[in-house]
């Protein structure tokens, strides 16, 4: 081989370990400096988008009217009984607008309640078990009286010791039977209803 074919080998050699050693040893930064730039405007794009959707559209309120709570005329809203059953380990304490009803509680010959003289539960155990029959009876009588007549709504609440099976026969007690009634809105016409209080409501400590 000559001098100059040796050189010409050689540099040839020099030049591909270069160019490796320049492939291997750098970091092409253009690819990423795209893809961030693109994260970037995404970005930008995004949160004006979500500002926009932030926007809250305020309106002032239009002239009117005298209200309707301030008619002098309109009979004052009739007050609610606030019935609440509570269901514990002794058995069944009824409570109406504020206050505790006690057992041997009735109902006069005016429909009004009258507070027993007895104490607390208003409905106590039958020995081991709960007088399922008793509160039937006496959430009928309530339903039946002037307090009662038009109020469909009654609460629950239990000891967290009270299982499940007691609070629904209480719900079933309450509410009674199903059956088709007068619709006032509509004369002639049935709508479908409780015989005792069918709006029955679970209180927030009940699981």
């Amino acid at each position: 081989m000559t001098p100059g074919r040796l050189r010409a080998k050689m540099r040839k050699i020099r030049d591909h370990g270069e160019a490796m050693a320049e492939e291997g040893g750098e970091l092409n930064l253009i690819p990423y400096l795209d893809i961030v730039t693109n994260v970037i405007m995404f970005m930008l794009a995004t949160t004006t988008f979500a500002a926009a959707l932030g926007d809250i559209n305020i309106s002032t309120p239009t002239a009117g009217g005298a209200s309707v709570e301030n008619d002098p005329n309109k009979p004052p809203p009739k007050a609610s009984m606030n019935l609440t059953v509570s269901v514990s380990e002794a058995g069944f304490t009824i409570a109406a607008s504020g206050a505790v009803l006690h057992q041997g509680f009735s109902i006069d010959a005016a429909g009004n309640i009258v507070d027993g003289g007895g104490g607390i539960p208003s409905i106590p155990k039958k020995g081991a078990d709960y007088d399922y029959e008793g509160l039937k009876t006496a959430m009928f009588n309530l339903k039946k009286s002037p307090q009662g007549s038009q109020e469909s709504q009654v609460t629950i609440n239990a000891n967290p010791g009270i299982i499940y099976e007691v609070i629904v026969q209480v719900l079933d007690n309450c509410r009674g039977k199903a059956i088709l009634k007068d619709d006032p809105a509509n004369p002639g016409k049935k709508i479908a209803a409780y015989e005792g209080f069918g709006d029955v409501l679970l209180s927030a400590g009940i699981n």
